[in-house]
C-alpha cells in the first residue's frame, strides 16, 4: 500500500492522517449528491478562493493507493474550480472486507455527514436509501443506520431508483409517498402523466386504476403472444365493423363458410380480437348460468338458503377466460368475397347491380329474401355495436369500483382507529339502523369488519370487539359501534355497486363525504349522485 509521507504538512493521531493535498489528487469517487451546482451558491466559490478550505476533507486510502473522499465532494470542486492548490484531508485506511460493505460505509457516512451541513435535496436522500437496499442491506438496519422510520426508508428505496420520482420530490409536486407510488410506474410515460396531472383528492384512486390496468395489460400480453406468433395482429377492442369484417360475413372462393383454419392459413391478412369474459357454470351438470341467476349474498354460506327463482353462489363456478373473435379488413388479399347478405348490407339493399326482377316470381321472392336477411343482419351488426360498447363499459366501471374499493377502505381504516369518533356519527348509526334492522346480520359484514380493523378474521372480529367495548372508553366504544354499521354497509359494496346501488349505499357515501372521504365519479354514480354514462370509458 502506498504510504503518505510524513512531513511538515502532514501528521498522524490514532490512525488517522491529516495532511494536505492538491484538490486534483483527490479521487472524488461515488457520492450521493448527484448534482453540485456552484451557480446556485456562487459565494461558496470565492469563499473557498479567499480563505481556502477550512473544514478538512474525509477520504480513505484504498489498497491500490488511491486517496477517494468520503465526505467533502463539494469542497473539493469547489477547490478545483478556485484554484487552490491544496486542501486539509483527514486520511483513513480502509479496513472494510469487501466493495459491498466499503458502499454502504460511504452511503451512510455520506448522508448523515450532508445532512449535518448543506442537507441533502429529499431525492439524493432517497437515492441513498436506494442504493444502500441494493447493497443487500435490510429496511431495518438501513432505518437504524440513518435513524430514519422504517416506512419512510420502504417508500425512499422506491423513489429512489425513479429520476422522475426523485424529481417531483425536490420540486415539492408530491410529497415522499405519493413519489413513491409515481415510482412504480417508471418508464410507463402516459401513466406517469396521469399521475402528475391528477390532483391530491383522486391519486391514490388512479394509482389503483393503473395498477389494475397494468394487470389486465399483462394477462393480454400473454393470451396475446400465441396469436401474434401466427402472425396475427392481436386487439383488445373490437375496433367496429366500418372497416372489419366477421367471418360469418365472409366466403371462400369456392362460396363455403370461413372457419379459423382459414384465418390462420392467412394470418397476415386478419385481427384477432381478445375479450375477457367471466363464465359461470353449474358444478353439477357444466351448463352455463347468467350471473343475474346466481345469488350471490349465499357465498361461502352452506346453511343459507338462496331466494326464489336462484341458484346458490356454491354450486357454480367461475373461471375468466380470453375469447377469440377473427375479423379481416382485406378480404381480396385474403382470397375471399362477402357474403351476399353482407354484400347487400354494405349496398343499402339486395345488389348494387341488381337486375329488375318484376317478372320473375322465383327471382323477386330471392331478392325480396336476401333484402331481408340484410335487414336483419343490419340490425344485428348495430345491437352488437351497442352491446360491445355497454359490457366495455361494465368492464371499465368495475374496475374503476374496484380501485375506489381499495382507496375507499384505507380511508375506513384509519377513520376507525380513532379513539372517538367523527361529529355527525351517532345521528347516522342511529339513522341506518331505524331503516336497516337486519343490516348487522349480512354475514359478510364481519369479514369486512376484520380488515378494517386490521383482526386476522371474522371470529377473531366478534372476539375483540366484545372485548374492546367492555375495556374502551366511552368514545372509542362508539367508535367501534360505527365499525359494525360502517363494515356491514361496506361488505354491500361489491363492485357492480354503480349500477346495482345496494340498501343505504347513498347516504353511506354521503356520510364518508362529510368525514373527509373525496368520493370517486364511479362512487357519486353508486350514490345517485351522477349516471354511468357521464364516465369516459376510452
Amino acid at each position: 500500500m502506498t504510504a503518505i509521507q510524513n512531513g511538515p504538512r502532514a501528521e498522524m493521531i490514532d490512525g488517522e492522517i491529516f495532511v494536505r493535498l492538491d484538490p486534483h489528487a483527490l479521487d472524488i469517487g461515488a457520492n450521493v449528491r448527484d448534482q453540485v451546482d456552484f451557480t446556485a451558491t456562487p459565494e461558496f466559490v470565492e469563499s473557498v478562493r479567499d480563505h481556502g478550505v477550512l473544514e478538512a476533507i474525509s477520504a480513505v486510502q484504498h489498497e491500490d493507493g488511491r486517496i477517494v473522499v468520503r465526505d467533502g465532494q463539494r469542497r473539493t470542486l469547489a477547490a478545483r474550480v478556485a484554484g487552490v492548490d491544496s486542501i486539509p484531508v483527514i486520511v483513513r485506511r480502509d479496513t472494510t472486507s469487501g466493495e459491498d460493505e466499503r458502499n454502504a460505509e460511504r452511503v451512510v457516512a455520506q448522508m448523515e455527514a450532508n445532512d449535518q451541513r448543506l442537507a441533502l435535496t429529499p431525492g439524493q436522500r432517497a437515492a441513498g436509501v436506494a442504493e444502500l437496499l441494493d447493497l443487500g442491506m435490510s429496511v431495518t438496519k438501513v432505518a437504524k443506520l440513518i435513524h430514519a422510520p422504517t416506512a419512510w426508508v420502504q417508500q425512499a428505496g422506491k423513489v429512489g431508483k425513479s429520476t422522475v420520482a426523485r424529481s417531483t420530490l425536490d420540486d415539492n409536486q408530491l410529497d415522499l409517498e405519493r413519489a413513491a407510488i409515481l415510482a412504480e410506474f417508471d418508464g410507463d410515460e402516459e401513466a406517469v402523466r396521469k399521475l402528475l396531472g391528477c390532483g391530491r383528492w383522486n391519486f391514490h384512486s388512479v394509482a389503483e386504476e393503473l395498477r389494475a390496468a397494468r394487470i389486465e395489460r399483462e394477462e393480454f400480453e400473454e393470451a396475446a403472444a400465441p396469436y401474434a406468433v401466427k402472425g396475427f395482429r392481436v386487439l383488445p377492442d373490437h375496433p367496429g365493423y366500418g372497416t372489419m369484417l366477421a367471418m360469418a360475413d365472409l366466403r371462400t372462393g369456392e362460396g363455403g363458410e370461413v372457419t379459423a383454419e382459414h384465418a390462420e392459413a392467412n394470418a397476415e391478412h386478419w385481427t384477432v380480437v381478445l375479450s375477457k369474459g367471466q363464465f359461470i357454470t353449474d358444478i353439477e351438470t357444466g351448463l352455463p348460468i347468467d350471473e343475474d341467476c346466481v345469488d350471490w349474498y349465499t357465498e361461502g354460506q352452506a346453511d343459507i338458503e338462496p331466494e326464489d327463482g336462484l341458484v346458490h353462489a356454491n354450486t357454480v363456478t367461475i373461471e375468466d377466460q380470453w375469447l377469440p373473435e377473427y375479423l379481416c379488413a382485406d378480404p381480396d388479399a385474403a382470397g375471399l368475397h362477402l357474403s351476399p347478405v353482407m354484400a347487400a348490407v354494405k349496398a343499402g339493399g339486395p345488389r348494387a347491380d341488381t337486375v329488375d326482377t318484376s317478372g320473375d316470381p322465383r327471382a323477386e321472392a330471392e331478392r325480396q329474401r336476401l333484402e331481408e336477411q340484410a335487414e336483419v343482419r343490419r340490425t344485428q351488426l348495430e345491437t352488437e355495436a351497442r352491446v360491445r360498447r355497454e359490457r366495455k363499459r361494465v368492464r371499465v366501471l368495475n374496475v374503476k369500483a374496484e380501485a375506489a374499493t381499495v382507496v375507499r377502505r384505507k380511508f375506513l381504516c384509519s377513520l376507525l382507529a380513532a379513539k372517538t369518533p367523527p361529529k355527525s356519527a351517532a345521528v347516522y348509526v342511529a339513522i341506518t339502523l331505524a331503516g336497516d334492522r337486519d343490516l348487522l346480520t349480512e354475514y359478510r359484514s364481519y369479514a369486512v369488519l376484520a380488515e378494517l380493523l386490521s383482526l386476522k378474521g371474522q371470529h377473531e372480529a366478534k372476539v375483540v370487539i366484545a372485548d374492546q367495548v367492555a375495556k374502551s372508553g366511552a368514545g372509542r366504544a362508539q367508535v367501534l359501534t360505527l365499525a359494525l354499521v360502517l363494515a356491514a354497509q361496506e361488505s354491500r359494496m361489491v363492485k357492480d355497486a354503480w349500477r346495482s346501488h345496494p340498501r343505504g349505499t347513498d347516504h353511506y357515501l354521503a356520510f364518508l363525504a362529510e368525514c373527509g372521504h373525496t368520493l370517486t365519479p364511479v362512487e357519486e354514480v353508486a350514490a345517485g349522485q351522477s349516471i354511468a354514462d357521464q364516465i369516459d370509458i376510452d
